[in-house]
Parts: C-alpha cells; structure tokens; sequence
C-alpha cells in the first residue's frame, strides 16, 4: 500500500505542472525569411500552378519573344521549355501560313491593353501542321508588364466547322437551284425557306420565316395537311395552296424528316402543278370525247350489225308466210279460197316491202343522230305484225289475246318496237305444247312508274334451271326446231337495252313462258305517254 504524499510534495507537484503549462503556451519567437527565399517559394508556387494548367501559356515581350512557357505548350508543339525562350513564334510557323505583320500589330495593340484574338497555323516538332486560337492579354511577370497568351489546337473544330459551312451551302445550293418551293418547318413554322417558295407564294423570304406554313394552304385542306405532318408521311399529295394574293392554285406537297439542331424537322417541296392539272384535265377531257366517240362507233357497229339481223330475221317470217300462202294457193281448187288467198298474198307481200322500206330509213340515219321515236300505239303495231304472222297463225289455230287499255301507246322507235312484237309472236307460235291449242297474251300495264309489255303464252316452255343464263345469248337454242338460230330473243334484249329498258323471262317445260320488258327502268322520267286513241 502506497504511502500517503506529504502536503510540500503535493505542492512543489503542482507548482512544476502550472510552469510547464505556461510554458507552453507561451508565443514562440517568428523566424523571418530572406526576401530570396520568399520569391524562390512564390516562383515555386507559380510555376506549379502555370504547369498545371492544360491550356498551353506563352509569356511574350511586345516583341513577341518567348520568356516563358508552360507545359501545355510544349506538349503542344514537342519541344522542350529552353527551345522557346528567347525566341518567336516564327520557328513554330509552316512557310508562308502565318501573316506576322499581323501578328505583331495584334501584339501592339494587346500590349496597349487590348485584348485580341488570333488564329495561328502551326508545325509540331514532328512536322504535323495544326491551327490554333490565340488570346493576347496584357499582364505582369515578375514586376514588368508582358503579354500573356493562351493558345488551343482548334483544327478538328474548324474542319467540323468548315464540313457543316459546305453541307449548308450544298443545301442552299441545292435548295436554290430547286424548280419548286423548299421550306424547312417544325410543325407547321417556318424555319428556312429558298427563293422558289417566295415566287410560288408571292411572300418575302422574311415574311415566311417565322410564319405559319399552313396559312399556305387552303383552308379547307389544313387539316388534312396536319394529319400528314403528324403522321410523317413522306409520299406525295396534292392539295390546293393559297397565295399572298389569296388566290388558290394546284400544289403538290412533299416532305421528309431531317434533324436538325438536336430535334427532327421536316423539309418540304412545294410545286405549282396548276399546268400540269390543266393538261390532265384537256387529257381526260379528249379521252373522254375519244370514248364517246369510240362508245358511238362501237354503238354504230352494233346498230349496223342490229340491223343486219333485222332484215334477216323480220323478213324471214314475212317470206316464209308467203312461201305458206302459195302453198295453199297451189293446193287449193276453190276460186273463193284462192281469191282470200291472194288478198293475204298480197298483204304479206306489202308488209314485207314495208319492212324494208323503213329497214332502208333507219340505215340512212346519220352516225351522230340516234334511232328518232315516234308516239306508237300498240294495238297498231301489233296488228301489222299479226297480219305478217297471219298464215304461221292460222296453221297452228292459234288464240290472240291483247289489252292494251292501260297503257295504249308509247314514244319508241318503230322499227325496235316491231321487232319486239314480231320475236315475241313468232316464238309463241314456234313452240307450241305438243297438243295443246296455242293461247297467247300481251298486254301493257304500268309498274310504279315503268311500262310494262307482258307476253305469255302456253307453249312448250324452256327449262330455266339449265337454261336461265345462256336465254338472251346469241345463237342459243334450247329446242329441236328446223327454224330456231337463237337471234331473236338476243336482238330485242340488245334494242331494249340500247333504250334504257330490261327484258326478263319465267318459263317452265310444259307450262309456257311469260316474258316482261320493262321500257323504262333505267330511265325513271317516263316516256311521254298519249292517253289519246289516235292512230301513229
């Protein structure tokens, strides 16, 4: 166990402790440095901090001599420091690039306390040629006035500059020599435009830029524009433009997406096509008049060849009633039934002369002129084409039946309207129901705002479930007669057609067919119609 300190050694304890503490804190005395080693270390400082500096730094007299550099700028050229010292920039220049009269007025003019900027081409230790920027300050080195120069390689800024002034003047050139209007627009705003938009507008190259593209379009189209420019659409349109002057003209409007300026633009060729929309028009214009022209001759054709049938078949039944009376003429021994022979001999003889006589009429008809109508009546026309039949009628014991009450006449072509009748009858007496009396029909009645000619019969009929698509055909035949050549029910469809009417058929074997025309139906003005009695 440790002995207990007596109170003077505590004391002197605590007497040494407090001296040692003021001691300490006591100030110690400041050791100055000679003014040599003060500007050693300040030098020291600079220099660390002038080296540091990425830039390269020349220290220059106003006579352009180097007194300094740092390490930027030897790394710059490859030379060490103590090449530059003393020296000026002419041994850093390729022959014949820099002006130094130049230099050295900028110099001056630095060294007055101007600031100037300088650009300088200069040559590596390894021979490399490079342009540089060079800013020329005034300033103090060491207590005397100097010139400071900072300096940096901007030859891949200016070829990257220089490549982007030649693609702009390719683009102005190009956007110059443009036959149409080319404007550079960012939905709609104008960017940049070229001469040509000016001509086609009639706006100032100022009033464009900055100028609502759309309000170069007519309105009735802007929307439809828009849609195209939000969707990118780079095909060609054609719209109408509007001028300065307000008037519209035929415009063609293509456009592509570029980028420009960190965002995507889009370029867009205008061309007046107001000719070129003339000429289309006076093309289709003659090609419409070349059709119609075509459409007439080829109606022509069809109206000769018509016609050609007609003589053929209408006057094949009239002959053959004649060959039929002489028949009976022969065979008969009766003076009374010779005397009626000859009468009936005669009438076919005049029908048939008739027929060709207005067969002759129609075929003078000029090209240009379409086949004339007159105001028929059906009771009429019907009547001279059963006298025509009247033999082929009397041989098969055949019962005509007509009533045209409801609808008495029509304004129609003669020569159509006969052959109708005359196809129709003859068919009805041609193929009859193996002993069963022929009945036959026509009537006419009206259908909403149509007239109708009905004719039916009782006769051997046609089997349409075989035969309904081939019934208006030419030389279709669906039975075993001598005299079926499958023209007539073609003709007539042909002619009523032609007058903007329809022709259909229901028929069933053994039952007999019915057959409607419909003189109208593509042509909902009705013919005029003559309630009256009169004859034609």
């Amino acid at each position: 166990m440790a002995k207990p300190k007596k109170a003077k050694e505590v004391k002197a304890m605590k007497g040494r402790s407090a001296g040692a503490a003021r001691k300490k804190n006591k100030p110690q005395p400041i050791v100055e440095q000679s003014p040599e080693a003060t500007l050693a270390e300040r030098e020291k400082s600079y220099r660390s901090l002038f080296n540091t500096i990425v830039e390269a730094i020349y220290i220059l007299n106003p006579d352009g001599t180097f007194v300094e550099v740092n390490n930027g700028a030897c790394k710059m050229y490859g030379y060490p420091r103590k090449y530059f010292i003393g020296k000026t920039s002419e041994f850093l220049s390729p022959r014949g690039k820099n002006n130094f009269q130049l230099m050295l007025s900028k110099l001056k003019l630095a060294f007055a306390g101007s600031p100037q900027v300088i650009e300088f081409w200069g040559l590596k230790k390894n021979g490399l040629e490079f342009l540089k920027e060079i800013r020329l300050k005034k300033g103090s080195y060491f207590g005397r006035n100097i010139i400071i120069a900072t300096a940096r390689d901007i030859t891949a800024q200016r070829k990257i500059e220089l490549e982007l002034k030649e693609s702009e003047q390719r683009y102005r050139t190009l956007q110059q020599a443009s036959f149409g209007g080319i404007g550079m627009h960012d939905k709609g705003v104008i960017i940049d435009c070229n001469q040509g938009l000016c001509d086609i507008t009639g706006y100032t190259r100022k009033e464009l830029i900055g100028f609502n593209g759309l309000n170069l379009i007519a309105p009735e189209w802007r929307k439809y524009v828009m849609e195209k420019i939000l969707s990118s659409t780079e095909s060609p349109y054609d719209v109408d433009g509007l001028q300065k002057d307000g008037s519209k003209y035929a415009l063609e409007v293509q456009a592509k997406n570029i980028p420009y300026k960190g965002k995507i633009v889009r370029v867009t060729e205008f061309r007046n096509i107001t000719d070129r929309k003339v000429a289309e028009g006076k093309i289709r214009e003659q090609n419409a008049r070349l059709t119609t022209v075509s459409d007439d001759l080829r109606r022509k054709n069809e109206q000769l060849e018509e016609f050609t049938q007609i003589v053929s078949h209408n006057l094949r039944s009239p002959v053959g009633n004649i060959l039929t009376l002489i028949g009976f003429l022969e065979s008969s021994s009766s003076e009374q039934d010779r005397a009626e022979l000859l009468t009936m001999l005669k009438e076919s003889s005049t029908t048939a002369q008739e027929t060709l006589l207005e067969l002759h009429e129609v075929l003078k008809i000029k090209q240009d002129k379409q086949i004339p109508r007159q105001q028929l009546r059906f009771a009429d026309v019907f009547r001279h084409v059963e006298s025509m039949l009247s033999a082929k009628i009397a041989e098969v014991s055949a019962t005509i039946e007509t009533d045209f009450d409801s609808i008495p006449s029509i304004l129609y072509p003669n020569i159509y309207l006969e052959s109708i009748f005359l196809n129709l009858l003859s068919n009805s007496l041609k193929y009859l129901r193996k002993g069963v009396r022929p009945v036959i029909k026509f009537k006419t009645y009206r259908q909403d705002r149509c007239i109708i000619l009905e004719a039916s019969d009782n006769g051997s009929g046609v089997n349409m479930e075989r035969y309904a698509h081939q019934i208006f055909k030419l030389h279709k035949t669906f039975h075993k007669h001598p005299e079926s050549r499958g023209i007539g029910l073609f003709m007539i469809k042909n002619q009523i057609e032609t007058l903007g009417g329809d022709i259909s058929m229901k028929s069933k074997e053994n039952k007999g067919t019915t057959v409607s025309i419909n003189f109208n139906k593509r042509d909902i003005d009705e013919p005029e119609v003559a309630d009256n009695r009169s004859g034609r």
